[in-house]
């Protein structure tokens, strides 16, 4: 009976032994270690980014960094700082704890360091940038991270002498981004490119949806006279070369005072038109007109630098048929006309128009719009 009793006790205590060892793992400690590779910046950075109060929503860049292995099962969390200095001897912005390994740069954050920096209308000067992953938490004490190299943005202040009224121009966007190196319409009656707009003082502007590819710019859809980037400097050259762009939707601007260009993302609140009635063609190069936005984006308008809320398309080619009015190529948001009596209602009638060039004035201050023919 004795040993009966200590060979239960025995397995009591063997069984206590694993179950307290069971419980432990409950507790296990993972330490994270330095990552075998630095987080690393994957946008690549504009030779100059021009900036004004009239496109400060716009995206000046999107950020995009790798994501570094710190061998723990814990998100990485990052924070992205800029600084007026090198050095960053101030954090003149932070993102805060992101977990995603991307970040808008807006315009309106540039404008604000360019504030700081003391930069007045048509000065430029340089900020800076880095970025920092955390395994699990940028607030712990001992948190394991990696810093990137510090990055540089070169900014400059758009001068602004009162309001030019935008009006038609005979340069335009083209490429393999844009239209087939011309053998695509996107729309406009005087040639193939996507055509911008002028405040008559060799300014030139657009909003443009862009596939993968490169474009360049162009006068009187020919290539007699031609600009593209040699260096990749922000500087336009005759016949330079190709710019290369992602797909998406941006501002561009061309200043053929000073030999410069600019292209900022935008991805809100673009307002274009679609319908049968337009004759943007699609992107396979087959021919076909894109009805009602199916096989391409819709052509877009240009903001009025002159009035808030209104919106510019000229020398748009029309076709007998019906357009509407819609926001960021969805439906989401999209404005016609129900009875026809020149105002705007949000999902309203389609609106009629027949074949001709026309300027469009699209107004969502006041509701209202005008299709004059040319």
């Amino acid at each position: 009976m004795k040993t009966l009793n200590k060979i239960s006790f025995l397995s009591v205590v063997f069984f206590m032994a694993i179950f307290i060892s069971c419980e432990n793992e409950d507790y296990l400690i993972f330490t994270a270690a330095e990552p075998s590779e630095e987080v690393t910046l994957l946008t690549t950075v504009q030779p100059l980014y021009l900036i004004s109060e009239a496109v400060s929503s716009n995206i000046a860049e999107r950020i995009v960094w790798s994501e570094p292995d710190f061998g723990a099962p814990t998100p990485n969390v990052y924070v992205v700082e800029m600084s007026l200095n090198s050095g960053f001897s101030t954090i003149d912005l932070s993102s805060g704890d992101i977990s995603e390994n991307f970040m808008s740069l807006h315009v309106s954050d540039l404008l604000s360091m360019a504030e700081q920096k003391g930069l007045e209308p048509g000065d430029s000067g340089s900020v800076y940038g880095r970025i920092t992953a955390y395994a699990g938490s940028s607030s712990a004490a001992a948190s394991v991270s990696s810093t990137s190299e510090v990055f540089s943005m070169t900014i400059q202040m758009l001068e602004v002498d009162g309001c030019d009224e935008l009006v038609s121009s005979n340069w335009g966007l083209v490429g393999s981004a844009v239209n087939n190196w011309g053998n695509i319409s996107r729309g406009f009656s005087a040639t193939k490119d996507i055509e911008m707009l002028t405040d008559g003082a060799e300014n030139y502007s657009t909003y443009a949806t862009l596939l993968d590819g490169e474009f360049k710019f162009r006068q009187d859809g020919d290539w007699g006279v031609n600009y593209g980037d040699t260096g990749n400097d922000g500087t336009i050259d005759a016949g330079g070369d190709n710019i290369t762009v992602s797909a998406g939707t941006y501002y561009i601007t061309l200043d053929l005072n000073n030999n410069s260009y600019s292209i900022s993302a935008v991805s809100t609140e673009v307002w274009g038109i679609v319908g049968s009635g337009v004759t943007i063609e699609k992107d396979d190069g087959s021919g076909d007109v894109a009805e009602w936005g199916n096989g391409a984006k819709d052509t877009k308008f240009t903001p009025d630098p002159c009035n808030d809320g209104v919106y510019l398309l000229k020398g748009i080619g029309l076709k007998d048929g019906e357009i509407k009015f819609r926001q960021d190529d969805d439906w989401g948001v999209n404005l016609g006309d129900t009875g026809a009596d020149g105002s705007l209602d949000a999902g309203g009638d389609n609106i009629a128009v027949s074949a001709g060039t026309y300027n469009i004035t699209l107004d969502i201050t006041n509701n209202t719009y005008s299709i004059q023919k040319l």
